[in-house]
């Protein structure tokens, strides 16, 4: 990769796909182990196929990265460090990384080890760019939901390496905040287990009503599709352009890799390329619509009707011939036999064994004509057809996972003397090796041997992946050597060559795990979260310690009463942040409850922080690394708590309805408008949840900023205090009734005080920690 030219990142779910990333012009490639990687259902790599993909990517001048972005608790941490030592040993380039606490023991003891910022750390802002350079982070991987406007701005204003998703699935959700696998299933997707709860049907409910459409696919999205704008984003600054998919097949990686390697190598040579034509081949291996995001703020977003993989248009039904069970098609669009056609009416796939073109028997047909299929179903004849398959271009493709495509350029220098060994150095601008003949250079009789010839032996490169660019020769005048030497010390010069770039040592870390132990806590105080001013109407402020308000609500206050704390909730307006900061507000503050690391960057030096759960704190390395009172995330179980050894003050969320899902999308326009559309005002008119298929009920909350908020269906409700590990409890109320907050607090003040247990038969809430 040429210096200063972004990196081509791409996705490997599989040894095969690596090879395909690889061989289609990736300057990257991330994967996973077998252990601590966020896509537990892809294939994977074992310990042997790691080294080996290592090896193979290094020899093809491609780094690689290893994803251990998943969080972690303390009883994980010494099997994790066996793996991190041998990830470092083999000579992995790079680690993905979510948990903080993994962060600061590879900080510690692999100071020279890469490390990324996962996107599931939710990094959405140039503050939170700031956070990570200034703990010499080597790169952060931004949100999704981050516009190419907010990636100029970091990528001017800080020094730090920007990884950019370019292409492919894309979640609801910001990622790392998306608990609604784990809510429904237990499959968290921050342990790499999502269930992918986006891709299914909703009813869509106003005021308790289920509203009628036929799209029902409410949260499931487009892909991202980047490659109309290569040239600002390389512009902009960005380092990386990162490609999703290590659950794809290998022909995926493969067309994707390759289009975007095209449209990345026409910019730098200033050359045209058609970018439809790309995204055409691109639908034909994978898509589910294609949309530029927020991103490139493409409002059309969300793939509605069909969830899955949506191929290419091929055809529109003209009838069903039930007697003989045939379906005829008029072609909009190429079609081979042996392709998979997809009917989303029916969510149903075949595959085209036999195909009739005027009652003959064809193996391919083109748009416009009139073709029958055999169909032993009666379908709705009034849908089009989509082909999810491509037989030719998936053949086409081949090309880059069987056969070697790429030669790297060496060079080489021959020195012959008479009566001694010829001398072979075969280099490059970062390995050099040098050969000697067993045999010794005599003096020719007849012909001698020329330096054409010697060139012409050395060149013969064909079964490499190198190719000779240039070469220097100093050969006696009337010297000769056997031919069969010469091959010989070419192939022995080119696999010691090989071997040196990979016999790098790296010494195995001793690493040392500090095991604290601290008195167990009791929960001592009640604080309360609002989400709104009537609901502070409803505080007993004896009853509380402290009462967590949202920032921007507190220039609407008469009195602020000095056991308020403000909170900076996951989503909010950098603008309003900033102002709030810096006015005379922010200075009767003694401290400050952050939920995002943009935030933290602003407010550390200013006020006392605690993190809220968002910072998705599970363990004692990650409390220690970020050093501040923190709230346990809802994910942790209560043995899991309860094993958190820490002299911060921690805070757990007795009572709430947690939110499953925060999202920069809005599902109440794009259901009415059929996009996003900012200040619409139809959050207003009524009040809205999502309805699944268990009949279970989802309230959509809404915020100033266009942001959707799914709560969970029950509500959390933690009675028995005396079993978590924790100094205090909030009860986090979002669109509770005056009267019920009232009674909440009233319950857990009674509890607090009497150490005592309520039980609840309540079915619409659940008691505990997972």
């Amino acid at each position: 990769m040429r210096k200063g030219e972004i990196e081509l990142l791409a996705p490997a779910g599989s040894y095969e796909a690596m090879v395909a990333a690889v061989q289609s012009g990736a300057n990257a490639v991330y994967l996973g182990g077998q252990l601590f990687g966020a896509r537990a259902y892809a294939t994977n790599f074992d310990r042997d196929e790691l080294k080996k993909a290592v090896e193979y990517c290094h020899l093809h001048r491609v780094l690689l990265y290893v994803t251990v972005n998943i969080l972690y608790q303390n009883s994980q941490f010494e099997e994790l460090l066996e793996y991190i030592n041998y990830l470092y040993s083999i000579h992995v380039d790079a680690l993905i990384i979510q948990d903080m606490g993994l962060y600061y023991f590879v900080k510690k003891y692999f100071p020279h080890f890469e490390i990324h910022i996962s996107t599931q750390a939710s990094v959405k802002n140039k503050a939170g760019v700031q956070y990570f350079e200034s703990q010499n982070v080597d790169r952060v991987v931004i949100a999704r939901e981050t516009s190419i406007d907010e990636i100029e701005d970091i990528c001017h204003d800080t020094n730090i390496d920007i990884e950019v998703f370019v292409h492919g699935a894309i979640c609801m959700s910001y990622s790392g905040q998306c608990l609604m696998s784990s809510m429904i299933a237990k499959r968290s997707g921050n342990q790499g287990a999502c269930g992918q709860p986006c891709r299914l049907q909703y009813e869509f409910l106003k005021n308790g009503k289920i509203e009628h459409n036929e799209n029902k696919y409410i949260l499931s999205p487009k892909d991202l599709c980047s490659i109309d704008h290569i040239p600002r984003l390389i512009e902009a600054g960005v380092k990386s352009f990162k490609i999703e998919g290590r659950m794809k097949k290998p022909e995926y990686v493969a067309s994707v890799v390759s289009s975007y390697r095209q449209a990345i190598d026409a910019y730098y040579k200033n050359q045209p390329i058609d970018t439809q034509q790309a995204k055409n081949n691109m639908m034909k291996i994978f898509n589910r619509g294609f949309t530029g995001g927020f991103l490139w703020n493409d409002k059309n977003f969300v793939s509605s009707d069909i969830p899955g993989n949506r191929g290419v248009k091929v055809a529109q039904i003209v009838r069903y011939n039930k007697k003989e069970k045939k379906l005829i098609l008029r072609l909009t669009n190429l079609i081979h036999q042996n392709e998979r056609l997809y009917f989303p009416k029916e969510e149903l796939t075949r595959t085209v064994t036999k195909m009739f073109k005027k009652r003959l028997l064809v193996n391919e047909a083109y748009k416009d004509d009139i073709i029958e299929i055999e169909l032993n179903k009666e379908i709705d004849i009034k849908q089009d057809v989509y082909k999810i398959s491509d037989y030719v271009y998936e053949k086409e493709l081949q090309k880059y996972i069987q056969h070697e495509n790429i030669s790297l350029p060496i060079s080489m220098k021959v020195i012959g003397k008479i009566n001694e060994p010829l001398t072979l150095t075969v280099y490059d601008d970062s390995t050099s090796l040098t050969v000697h003949t067993t045999q010794t250079i005599e003096k020719a009789l007849k012909t001698p041997l020329s330096t054409e010839r010697i060139k012409q032996q050395l060149s013969k490169l064909g079964n490499t992946i190198y190719h000779l660019d240039k070469i220097t020769i100093d050969f006696c005048d009337n010297g000769i050597i056997p031919i069969k030497s010469l091959n010989d010390l070419r192939r022995e010069a080119i696999a010691q060559f090989q071997q040196k770039k990979l016999n790098k040592h790296q010494e195995s870390v001793h690493v040392i795990l500090d095991k604290k132990l601290t008195k167990r806590k009791q929960v001592k105080e009640l604080n309360v979260m609002i989400s709104n001013l009537k609901q502070y109407s409803a505080i007993d402020l004896n009853q509380v310690h402290h009462v967590f308000i949202p920032f921007f609500l507190l220039n609407k206050m008469d009195n602020i009463d000095d056991r308020i704390i403000p909170y900076i909730p996951y989503l909010y307006s950098q603008d309003d942040l900033n102002e709030f900061i810096e006015s005379d507000l922010f200075n009767l503050f003694n401290q400050v409850l952050v939920s995002d690391y943009g935030a933290l960057q602003l407010i550390k030096e200013k006020k006392k922080v605690i993190l809220s759960n968002n910072f998705n704190l599970c363990n004692d390395y990650g409390i220690e690394a970020l050093n501040n009172d923190f709230v346990i995330p809802y994910e942790m179980t209560e043995k899991q708590i309860n094993n958190i050894h820490t002299t911060q003050k921690s805070y757990f969320i007795a009572y709430g309805k947690i939110t499953n899902m925060n999202m920069k999308h809005c599902i109440i326009s794009q259901f009415y408008l059929g996009k996003k559309v900012d200040k619409c005002n139809l959050c207003k008119h009524g009040t809205y949840q999502l309805k699944d298929r268990k009949g279970k009920l989802f309230d959509i909350l809404t915020d100033t900023y266009c942001n959707n908020y799914i709560l969970h269906y029950k509500t959390l409700e933690c009675y028995e205090l005396d079993y978590f590990n924790a100094d205090a409890i909030i009860l986090n109320f979002t669109n509770e009734a005056f009267d019920d907050i009232k009674k909440i607090i009233n319950r857990y003040d009674h509890i607090i005080n009497n150490r005592s247990v309520i039980n609840t038969t309540n079915l619409n809430t659940f008691t505990g920690y997972f």
